[in-house]
């Protein structure tokens, strides 16, 4: 990331303006905040929020009056204080584009603070605080950046609406302590200040299992209205081919929106999970979408003549992540999930499709799941700013207009990716350069430099090795920053948020390695008990460990007072972790965690055959979940040939098919296509232009697939810094090249135990550790042969100072020619 200087960063955050008004001077307002004597308690509530935050600014008071708008800081809508030349840039558009339009203008005797509704009247009055240099980056009030300038001068003139009309990033499992609502106040604050709001309210969450339990009496007396599934009616799916349960559907939705008619969608999604209608009509409907779809374009054409303007919702999503047959009506809205998608197409590819069956699309994303990522680095796609980035600007290209974020409560790992994300769903062109710049200079001052290497240290675009020595990095940026901002209360206050976090991140890294039941059960309550008393930090999704971790922790530990079910828990300690304490806490981590050093050598990409010799060659078989990465020599122009199975997993075979790319040494493609993931070998001939190295890549959609090449034919898996495929099982014995004049091997590890072997079949070292940067010594003679490593199942390898080239014998190991002594050096292939 580039560093922006502080002086192009205000040209930034400035636009063109025709005057500056002076709002406060020594202490006093130069003038009131003026709303309409009409003005409602949302503008008025918005008044009051911004004559607070000008006095913390200013130490002046700013009084709040009505008027016609002629003077003073005017907050209102353009229905409050009418401007023609207003009217086209505030306009609303297809019934919802323009609700969070507003303009902001800056005369000689007034600052215009205008929307086209309440709500995007909120949005221009703190898009001019965040102009003056206020943030609200977190939810924290720690994380609140307020200016202190007692002149304050305002020259800003701009008009903006969101590019993405609908912007969500929320919480699974919801929000903590549901009675005091604290925890949900934070948020709502933190959406409001940072403009994330709704222009249309998206509904497209499961809807049928809610048409079942509503009209529960009539699905009792007819069982046929519900899926036929191996023979049985039952829910939670419906027989959509029967008219009946059409009618239900179409009249639950009428009633939804006469019951609540500040509606603008109703849900007509359906259930969540498979198991649909089996009975020979709905069969005859069509694929699983034809049905799903046909139900909701029924019920589109009774809202749009009951309900004109209103909308049906759907996702695209699992059995009917496809298109239909036919196009979808007007008022239908289909969101499309970024995972859980089956069938021919890939993501990209329904992506391209659906704008032409649906005018009304947006995407469902997946920035963290609890389950998936446990807050643990190196976390979900929120902590992945290049996906986030290319990712938002790939929806607003194909024409979305809503984005949904599934995510957690937990600021440690992702919280900067969720801001990015909020700031591009606004606009997806914003400079993320300059954002990222003054997210580390304004949140953090002089330790900016350092925080920032913390953040793209743990970045998960960048590819960490999520190691021990990773983490003792990261401690050390996070000391580093505290020492540069020694006299700066409030940056410490956010560092020690940090070092919250990353206490966390120590104790659940020991509790996934403990080695016996006291030692978890001791960890798993040093957890709760740390999480809860940090709760209000923000930084750990302390809502999904509670609901979901500790009724689990209580049946496994048999610790019943541990769930949350329980009037008493022993991990509820109130009182909040203070900076001693967690000074303290931050010096044991750095102890448990040391930087290891490691010798990092890099090789090219001009691999030769290595020439060695194998008693008995053995043919080459790999199974694996994820996509890999195989380097080929054809020795005289020969085809290519191996044997291919996708499809492995037989719950995953109908996910997209698996993909296929051969390009040449040059990069140039070659050959590309499909592979059914049915679970039946391919065998696979590719010719090729002439003899040299070639690189076939894999990607199975994680429906797990296989490779087979011939006993010593030149195959070799290349190994990725940045990922791995998950090896299905232990390998064979798989053996790798250690150069001439190598006195140690480095390599990192996260995975099971395994053994690594020398030359003379000698076993040399076992690891049984995972996060690690693991060192072995090369004996003397060791060196310029083949090594194995055995009895390993696959997770993230990576040699720091070795090829990284794995085959099934010495024979067909394919090594870089700056790998090998020249003595050693075999002609070129």
């Amino acid at each position: 990331m580039k560093t922006v200087p502080t002086a192009l960063l205000a040209v930034l955050l400035l636009s063109p303006s025709t005057a500056a008004f002076t709002l406060a001077a020594d202490g006093k307002a130069a003038m009131p905040i003026i709303v309409a004597e009409r003005a409602g308690d949302t503008v008025r509530g918005v008044a009051d929020e911004l004559a607070e935050y000008l006095r913390r600014i200013t130490g002046a008071e700013f009084p709040i009056r009505t008027g016609s708008g002629a003077h003073g800081l005017v907050l209102g809508t353009l229905a409050d204080f009418p401007d023609p030349s207003l009217n086209e840039a505030l306009q609303i558009r297809n019934t919802c584009d323009g609700r969070e339009a507003y303009a902001i203008r800056t005369d000689a005797d007034r600052i215009r603070l205008i929307g086209a509704t309440d709500l995007a009247v909120s949005h221009a009055a703190f898009r001019l605080l965040e102009h003056i240099g206020c943030r609200w980056f977190f939810p924290a009030k720690e994380w609140e950046i307020i200016p202190s300038r007692p002149m304050l001068v305002v020259d800003l003139n701009e008009t903006d609406r969101p590019a993405i009309l609908s912007r969500r990033i929320w919480w699974g499992y919801g929000f903590f302590n549901r009675q005091e609502k604290r925890c949900q106040s934070d948020y709502e604050v933190w959406a409001r200040h940072n403009r994330m709001a709704s222009s249309r309210q998206i509904r497209c969450g499961h809807a049928w299992q809610s048409i079942i339990a509503d009209n529960k009496a009539v699905f009792d007396v007819h069982p046929e209205y519900l899926a036929l599934v191996d023979g049985q009616r039952r829910g939670p799916q419906l027989c959509v081919s029967n008219a009946a349960v059409r009618t239900i559907a179409a009249a639950w939705a009428l009633n939804q929106f006469k019951k609540n008619p500040t509606l603008d969608m109703v849900s007509m999604e359906t259930s969540d999970g498979s198991d649909h209608c089996q009975c020979a009509d709905c069969a005859s409907m069509g694929s699983i979408s034809d049905r799903a779809f046909g139900l909701a374009n029924e019920v589109a054409r009774h809202v749009a003549k009951d309900f004109p303007g209103k909308m049906i919702g759907m996702l695209a999503y699992n059995d009917h992540c496809e298109p239909p047959s036919f196009k979808l009506e007007p008022n239908v809205y289909v969101q499309s999930t970024a995972g859980f998608i089956r069938g021919r197409y890939t993501f990209d590819e329904l992506m391209e499709l659906w704008p032409a069956f649906c005018s009304n699309t947006g995407f469902y994303e997946y920035l963290s799941v609890w389950l998936w990522d446990f807050d643990m680095p190196p976390g979900g796609n929120g902590a992945n700013l290049k996906h986030i980035q290319q990712r938002i600007r790939r929806y607003a290209e194909v024409g979305a207009t809503s984005i949904d974020c599934e995510s957690g409560n937990n600021w440690g790992p992702h919280g900067l990716g969720y801001y990015l994300a909020n700031k591009l769903m606004w606009n997806p062109e914003a400079d993320t350069d300059a954002l990222l710049a003054d997210f580390y200079e304004k949140a953090f001052g002089p330790a900016a430099g350092a925080v920032q290497r913390y953040y793209e240290r743990l970045d998960k675009g960048n590819g960490p090795l999520i190691s021990e020595h990773l983490l003792a990095l990261s401690l050390r940026d996070l000391d580093e920053a505290s020492r540069l901002a020694a006299n700066r209360p409030d940056i410490q206050a956010r560092l020690d948020h940090l070092k919250q976090y990353q206490h966390y991140v120590r104790l659940r890294w020991e509790y996934d390695r403990a080695g016996d039941m006291d030692a978890k059960r001791t960890l798993a309550l040093q957890i709760f008990t740390h999480v809860y008393r940090t709760r209000y930090s923000y930084m750990n999704h302390w809502a999904a460990m509670l609901y979901d971790w500790t009724p689990k922790a209580a049946a496994e530990f048999d610790e019943p007072t541990w769930s949350f079910r329980e009037p008493s828990n022993p991990w509820k300690i109130d009182t909040p972790c203070t900076h001693e304490e967690t000074d303290a806490a931050f010096r044991q981590d750095m102890l448990r965690f040391q930087p290891q050093t490691v010798e990092e050598r890099t090789f090219s990409r001009d691999l030769v055959r290595a020439g060695l010799v194998s008693p008995s060659p053995v043919a080459s078989s790999q199974k694996y979940q994820g996509k890999a990465r195989y380097a080929f020599c054809s020795t005289d122009g020969e085809p290519l040939n191996c044997v291919i199975t996708t499809g492995l997993i037989a719950w995953y075979r109908d996910r997209p098919d698996a993909g296929f790319v051969l390009t040449d040494a040059q990069g140039n493609e070659l050959h590309k296509g499909r592979l059914p993931q049915d679970g039946n070998e391919l065998p696979l001939t590719l010719n090729v232009p002439r003899p040299g190295i070639y690189w076939l890549e894999v990607d199975d959609q994680a429906a797990g697939w296989g490779i087979r090449a011939s006993a010593g034919a030149p195959v070799c898996l290349a190994l990725q810094r940045a990922s791995s495929p998950s090896h299905m099982g232990h390998m064979q014995p798989m053996y790798f090249y250690v150069p001439a004049g190598t006195q140690q091997i480095h390599y990192y590890w996260k995975g099971g135990p395994h053994e690594v072997y020398g030359p003379d079949g000698v076993l040399l070292h076992q690891t049984e550790t995972s996060g690690r940067f693991i060192t072995i010594d090369v004996p003397p003679g060791a060196d310029a042969k083949a090594w194995s490593i055995r009895k390993l199942a696959l997770g993230h390898l990576w040699f720091f100072n070795i090829p990284n080239y794995l085959a099934a014998s010495p024979d067909a190991l394919l090594i870089p020619t700056d790998a090998l002594a020249k003595t050693d050096r075999p002609d070129k292939q």
